[in-house]
């Protein structure tokens, strides 16, 4: 897990993707994003902005008029974040923190936004589900919560060929799961060194929402939702709308 996340961070840390996240704010929310966040965010509500690396979301968030709060666990991009804060004079609170340990009460948000498949990003299934319990905790009840993944359909022959066949033979296999891969380019960006992200099934998403406690209330491929979104450079992507129901309280909490 540490190994892995610090792969993550360091990779983020860079200072040419570093640049390249601080531009990205110009290009503001998708056209998906947009859609999903106007339907199910209520107006002037709390949100908070999981993953947000240089403000890209949280910026257009807050000129939508939501009280905002951004987050992320890499701190050279917060800190980019508050040079942008003060650069466009708002008032945005950015904080460095990690998804899986979040630093505020019970029922805080009226809504969350995990974007751009920052989740995928969290090494080990039990670390994703941990991130999801805490952003339930955090959410008020019958508050939405938008997430992206990069979920995969079919099945990876190479990538299950190493996990369950060459791994427990005793070989150096650097995944640590299926749907695990390492990456040195990823649309604009070419990392100096790997990066990480972890692809999982459609279903396995869905079955962790739906274990710690969210009702699934929206799920679609985001170039479905807009076609805009065709145009982007950053790959196709699922998004899964959730909602924190009063009757349906989780038995992990």
């Amino acid at each position: 897990m540490e190994e892995l996340e610090t792969k993550v961070i360091k990779a983020y840390s860079e200072n040419k993707i570093r640049n390249l996240y601080k531009e990205s704010v110009k290009e503001g929310l998708w056209k998906s994003e947009e859609l999903l966040i106007d339907k199910y965010f209520k107006k002037d509500s709390k949100i908070l902005d999981i993953g947000c690396g240089t403000g890209r979301t949280t910026f257009q968030l807050a000129k939508k008029g939501y009280n905002i709060i951004g987050i992320d666990i890499v701190p050279v991009m917060i800190e980019s974040a508050k040079e942008l804060n003060k650069e466009f004079n708002a008032r945005i609170e950015f904080k460095v923190m990690n998804a899986t340990y979040l630093e505020f009460e019970n029922e805080t948000f009226d809504g969350a936004i995990f974007s751009f498949c920052g989740w995928d990003q969290i090494p080990k299934k039990e670390n994703r589900l941990k991130a999801l319990k805490e952003i339930y905790r955090v959410l008020k009840y019958y508050g939405h919560f938008i997430l992206t993944s990069y979920s995969r359909g079919g099945l990876w022959p190479g990538n299950w060929f190493k996990i369950y066949l060459l791994k427990p033979l005793g070989f150096n296999v650097k995944e640590v799961e299926y749907g695990d891969i390492f990456f040195k380019k990823g649309g604009k960006e070419i990392y100096e060194g790997e990066q990480f992200i972890h692809f999982p099934t459609l279903s396995k998403v869905k079955k962790q929402i739906e274990e710690v406690g969210f009702k699934l209330v929206f799920s679609d491929r985001r170039n479905s939702i807009a076609y805009e979104d065709k145009k982007l450079d950053s790959g196709d992507c699922t998004f899964f709308v959730c909602k924190k129901n009063l009757e349906k309280q989780s038995s992990t909490f």
